[in-house]
C-alpha cells in the first residue's frame, strides 16, 4: 500500500516546519532507513537521522511497515532531543497506522510514558541536550575534572596516563614510564583530588603487581600511594571530600575476597571498610565524607540491585534507591543535592535523577531520558552536566538457504530484520521449524555491565511464519547460546554470572519459569564449552566443561533425573562440540594450547574410539572457527563449519561441509561476515540455516547530557 494522503501531508509539514529540503523519491528505501539507523543508534547525530527517516516515510514507494518505522524512529530521535514533536509523532502513528500493531503499541506505550512524566519535565530546562564530545580510545578509564576543563585517560598506545582537554581537545600525558614488553608498564583508572590538583591512578608496575599512585596536574610529585603484593587488582574509587583519603577497591585472588578500603594520603596505611560479594560498579563518598554510595543485589541469589549508603565508621547499610527494578548507581551532583542511577522501571534501562536532602532522597525519582546506556561513567561538571562513555560492537543474526544435496546456495546470505539491529545473537531453530529463537540485548545493560561475551539481557522466540516476535524476560545476568529441547517446550541457556562463572538453566517456552540444570556454583569458577543439547529422549544433558584451571576439557552427560555426570571424553587440548540430531554422534573440533594444528573427530556418544575426519597441521595457515560455529546437517549427513584460509590475500570465514562418514571438504559458497561467527544453527527441512557474526564496532565516544538536573 502506498502512502496515504494524510501522511504524506504531515510528513510535508514536518518537512516545512524544520527547513528541511528532500526529494520525496530517494534511494532504495530499506538502505536509507538503515542509513538512518547507523545516525541514530550509532552516531548519536539524531538530527540528521530524522532527516533521513522523513526521506522514507515521504517515499510514495514504501510500504507501509517501513514507513511506521520510519514515523517510530523518527519520534524516538525527537523524544531523546527532548522535543514536542515526539508526542506528536507517537499520536500520529496510532491514529493513522492501525494496521502496523507492534509499531501502534510502542508508540502508545511512549505516550504513556511522556504523559507521566510531563510533570516532571516542566522542571528541567529546554536546553536539555545530549551530544558527542570526543571520538577517543577505547575504555579511558578516566573521570571528569572537579572544575570540568579535563577529562582523565589511560593513553592505550604507550600506557600512560593523561589528560584530555574538553575545550580545544588537546591532549597531554601526565607519566612517561608506560612501556610494552615483558616487563609492561601502564596506568589504569584514575580519580582527580577534590581541588583538581592531583589525581590517583592504579599501575601495573615491571614486577607485575598493582600499585595506586599519585601525581599533580602538571606531572609533578609522582609517588606510590598504596602497594599490596598479595592484592591482585585494585582501582582508585574515589577521594573524600577533605583530600586525606582515597577509597579503594582490591582483589585478593588467594582467598577470593574482595574488599572496599580507605587509604591515608598522608601516610599510606589502609583501613579495611567492607568484604563485598561482588566487585562493585560506581562508589563514591557523600558529600559530608560520612557514607559511601554504591549499588548491590538486594539480597543473596538475587539479580535485583538497589542503591544504598556504607556508614564510613561503621554500621549497617542504609538503603538510598529501594524498587523491584533493577537500580544502577551512577553518580552523585557535585553539590551533592541529587543522586543520578540507571534503572529499568519503565520498560527500557532509562537515567533516573532523585533530589535529596540531609542525604535522603525526596519524592519520587525524575526519568532523565529513557533507552541510554553507557559502558563507563566520567562523572559531573559543577553544572551539573554529565559525562558518559559509550561504545557497540555490532552482532546480528544472518541466514541463507542451501541445497542438501549439492551444498550450493539458493537464497544469499541476509540479515535478520528486526526493531533492534546491532543487538541480536546465537540463534537456534525449533524441532518442528516454526520459530527461531535468539538472544537480544534490546534494554541495553548500565555501565557496570558489558555484554561482550555475545550474551544478552532477553531470550527472543521468533515465528518465521509470520515474523511476530515474543519477548521472555527470565531474569537471568548475561545469557546466551540458547537450544530447544526436542519436544520443543524448554531452551537450554548459558548464563555468565557477574563472576564469571557460568551455568546451564532451563526456561520454559510458555511460562519463562527458570530451572537451574548445572549451577555456577559447582565449579571455581565453573568454564563450559561447546554446544549443550538434550539427548532425543530428554533423559541426559550433553554438555563440555573446563577443570583444573581450564587446562583440561571433559565432555560430560548429565542424568537429569539424578543430576549424575559421566565423562564421555576428556583432552588438554581446547575443543568445540556439536551433537548430531539423532543424538549418536558427537563432532568434536580440537588443537593444541601451543599450536594451530586442527584437528575434527567423531565420537559415540555411548563412548567407543573417535574416528578422525580431517586434520590441518602446523603452517597450513588455516584456520577453524570455534565458539558454536559448527553443525549437523538435519539428516546427519554432514557437518558445517567456518574455515579461514590466510594463504589467500583478505581471508574470510568461508561456511564448508564435510560428510559425517568421512571424504573431502566443500565450500559451500556463503561468506560469514565479522571475526566472530557463532552458532551455526540448521533448519530441520535441510535448506535453512542461521548464525550471529559480529561487525566492524563503532568509534567509542565520549558523551555529555546537558541541562536535566530539575530546580531547587
Amino acid at each position: 500500500m502506498k502512502t496515504s494522503s494524510v501522511c504524506k501531508h504531515y510528513i510535508l509539514l514536518v518537512i516545512l516546519a524544520i527547513g528541511i529540503q528532500c526529494p520525496l523519491l530517494a534511494q532504495n528505501p530499506e538502505a536509507l532507513f538503515q542509513q538512518g539507523l547507523i545516525k541514530e543508534e550509532g552516531e548519536g547525530s539524531l538530527q540528521e537521522a530524522i532527516d533521513i527517516y522523513i526521506k522514507v516515510a515521504s517515499d510514495e514507494s514504501v510500504e507501509r511497515p517501513l514507513q511506521a518505522n520510519a514515523l517510530l524512529h523518527m519520534g524516538l530521535c525527537y523524544e531523546k532531543l527532548g522535543r514536542t514533536e515526539a508526542q506528536k509523532t507517537y499520536r500520529y502513528i496510532v491514529n493513522n497506522y492501525p494496521d502496523q500493531a507492534e509499531t501502534v503499541k510502542i508508540a502508545r506505550e511512549k505516550l504513556a510514558l511522556l504523559s507521566q512524566t510531563d510533570t516532571n519535565r516542566k522542571e528541567i530546562p529546554r536546553e536539555f541536550n545530549i551530544r558527542k564530545i570526543w571520538e577517543g580510545p577505547e575504555d579511558l578509564l578516566g573521570e571528569i575534572s572537579p572544575d570540568g576543563r579535563y577529562l582523565s585517560y589511560v593513553d592505550w598506545e604507550t600506557g600512560n596516563l593523561a589528560i584530555y582537554e574538553l575545550a580545544n581537545g588537546k591532549k597531554r600525558p601526565l607519566t612517561d614510564s608506560g612501556f610494552w614488553g615483558e616487563f609492561s608498564r601502564y596506568a589504569e583508572d584514575s580519580r582527580w583530588s577534590p581541588d583538581g590538583k592531583q589525581l590517583v591512578y592504579s599501575w601495573w608496575n615491571e614486577k607485575k603487581t598493582y600499585e595506586l599512585r599519585t601525581i599533580g596536574l602538571d606531572g609533578s610529585g609522582p609517588k606510590v600511594l598504596y602497594s599490596n603484593e598479595e592484592v591482585n587488582y585494585m582501582v582508585p574509587c574515589d577521594w573524600s571530600p577533605d583530600g586525606k583519603h582515597v577509597l579503594a577497591c582490591m582483589y585478593f585472588q588467594e582467598n577470593r575476597i574482595q574488599t572496599a578500603g580507605l587509604i591515608n594520603v598522608a601516610d599510606g596505611s589502609m583501613r579495611v571498610l567492607k568484604t563485598l560479594e561482588e566487585w562493585p560498579g560506581k562508589m563514591c563518598f557523600t558529600r559530608d565524607g560520612n557514607h559511601i554510595i554504591y549499588d548491590r543485589h538486594q539480597e543473596d541469589n538475587s539479580s535485583v540491585r538497589d542503591i544504598y549508603l556504607l556508614p564510613v565508621e561503621g554500621g549497617n547499610e542504609i538503603p538510598l534507591v529501594q524498587h523491584p527494578s533493577d537500580d544502577f548507581f551512577l553518580g552523585l551532583t557535585t553539590d551533592g543535592k541529587n543522586i543520578l542511577f540507571a534503572s529499568d522501571r519503565d520498560g527500557t534501562t532509562g537515567l533516573y535523577v532523585n533530589h535529596l536532602e540531609d542525604g535522603k532522597p525526596t519524592g519520587d525519582p525524575k526519568l532523565v531520558q529513557s533507552g541510554m546506556r553507557g559502558d563507563e561513567v566520567f562523572g559531573f561538571t559543577p553544572e551539573g552536566s554529565f559525562y558518559y562513555g559509550y561504545s557497540e560492537e555490532s552482532r546480528d543474526v544472518y541466514m541463507a538457504e542451501v541445497d542438501p544435496g549439492s551444498g550450493s546456495v539458493i537464497t544469499p546470505l541476509a540479515k535478520l530484520k528486526t526493531r533492534f539491529q546491532g543487538n541480536n545473537r546465537t540463534p537456534d531453530y525449533s524441532p518442528d521449524g516454526k520459530n527461531l529463537a535468539y538472544v537480544s540485548v534490546i534494554e541495553p545493560a548500565p555501565s557496570n555491565i558489558n555484554f561482550n561475551r555475545g550474551g544478552g539481557n532477553v531470550l527472543i522466540i521468533r515465528s518465521l511464519e509470520t515474523q511476530q516476535e515474543r519477548k521472555i524476560l527470565p531474569g537471568l545476568h548475561e545469557m546466551g547460546y540458547p537450544h530447544w529441547s526436542p519436544d520443543g517446550k524448554y531452551l537450554m541457556v548459558v548464563e555468565w554470572n557477574e563472576n564469571n562463572s557460568m551455568g546451564l538453566h532451563q526456561i520454559d517456552v510458555k511460562t519463562g519459569q527458570v530451572k537451574t540444570i548445572v549451577s555456577p556454583d559447582e565449579g571455581e569458577p565453573l568454564r563450559l564449552f561447546g554446544q549443550h543439547e538434550w539427548s532425543p529422549d530428554m533423559a541426559t544433558l550433553y554438555y563440555g566443561r573446563l577443570t583444573n584451571n581450564s587446562r583440561n576439557a571433559q565432555i560430560i552427560s548429565r542424568d537429569l533425573e539424578s543430576g549424575e555426570d559421566k565423562m564421555i571424553y576428556e583432552s588438554k587440548e581446547i575443543l568445540h562440540m556439536t551433537h548430531s540430531h539423532d543424538g549418536r554422534w558427537l563432532a568434536v573440533i580440537s588443537r593444541p594450547r601451543s599450536v594451530a594444528t586442527y584437528t575434527m573427530r567423531v565420537i559415540p556418544v555411548s563412548g567407543g574410539e573417535a574416528r578422525e575426519l580431517f586434520r590441518f597441521e602446523q603452517g597450513e595457515r588455516i584456520y577453524i572457527g570455534f565458539s558454536g560455529s559448527s553443525s549437523w546437517s538435519a539428516d546427519g549427513s554432514h557437518i558445517l563449519f567456518r574455515l579461514r584460509d590466510d594463504k589467500v590475500e583478505d581471508p574470510n570465514w568461508e561456511l564448508c561441509r564435510i560428510p559425517a562418514s568421512g571424504g573431502e571438504i566443500e565450500k559451500l559458497g556463503i561468506i560469514m561476515p565479522g571475526e566472530n561467527a557463532s552458532s551455526l544453527t540448521m533448519h530441520p527441512d535441510g535448506r535453512h540455516i542461521a548464525f550471529s557474526s559480529t561487525s566492524a564496532p563503532l568509534p567509542p565516544a565520549v558523551w555529555v547530557i546537558e541541562n536535566f538536573l530539575p530546580s531547587d
